[in-house]
């Protein structure tokens, strides 16, 4: 029989980014709706009750065309084969993370500066930070708010296409 003691910091809760308080999710699900029925979406999810969910929320309610890759690097091929306006990029999938998934995405040919949203249930200050510095423009925990998804997904969509908008990063 032993025993001993670990001393460990507590790691910070993440404080999510609040999206732009005067934006409800009901404005921003219309808006998106009504500026952005043209692109087209990837979701890099491994999790397929979630892919379910991603597939609910982008394709019936918002009426986008979404594509699900299972894990980063089929994320990564399908985005060498078309073109995504926005990418949902969970951080942990099999073959290849969404932290590597999203810097091999960024070296290729257009997708310097397409939107990338990490959808993770890893929601500390140090998960937010490796996304950012991977790359990623934003990041929501799960489970995912879909209000909160739509508020952040309007934003970064109209500030990529140069649209003027307050950040919430």
């Amino acid at each position: 029989v032993f025993s001993f003691a670990i001393r460990l910091s507590r790691a910070e809760p993440l404080a999510e980014a609040q999206p732009d308080s005067r934006q409800s999710g009901a404005e921003a699900e219309y808006a998106l709706r009504a500026e952005f029925s043209d692109i087209r979406v990837l979701v890099a999810e491994d999790d397929w009750v979630n892919q379910e969910v991603s597939l609910e929320l982008l394709r019936e309610t918002l009426g986008l065309a979404v594509d699900v890759a299972p894990d980063g690097a089929e994320a990564l091929e399908m985005a060498l084969r078309h073109r995504y306006d926005l990418i949902l990029m969970d951080m942990q999938m099999p073959v290849l993370d969404g932290i590597g998934a999203t810097q091999a995405i960024r070296e290729l040919d257009g997708y310097a500066d397409v939107p990338i949203i990490a959808m993770t249930a890893n929601a500390f200050a140090e998960d937010r930070a490796l996304c950012l510095d991977a790359g990623m423009n934003d990041f929501i925990a799960k489970p995912v708010d879909p209000d909160k998804l739509f508020v952040i997904m309007l934003q970064w969509l109209r500030q990529h296409r140069g649209c003027p908008v307050s950040s919430n990063s």
